[in-house]
């Protein structure tokens, strides 16, 4: 049993949100990709300008792009 792929991270395609759960905790979107390239750790929102131009507003792991 393989307990990786029961545990993969998955990130929304709504939000770029990265969760390991089956609905986003962020949007409550269910449209969720295993595809999926580099990652933001955003602390701070509002001083991060990486984080303005994604329009991220939250603290949490998103996902730069999401196929």
């Amino acid at each position: 049993m393989n307990v990786a792929n029961e545990m993969s991270e998955k990130a929304c395609r709504e939000c770029n949100t990265i969760t390991k759960e089956p609905v986003c905790p962020n949007c409550k979107s269910t449209n969720l990709s295993d595809d999926y390239s580099g990652i933001i750790i955003v602390i701070d929102p509002q001083g991060s300008a990486i984080a303005q131009l994604m329009k991220v507003t939250k603290k949490g792991k998103y996902a730069l792009r999401v196929r």
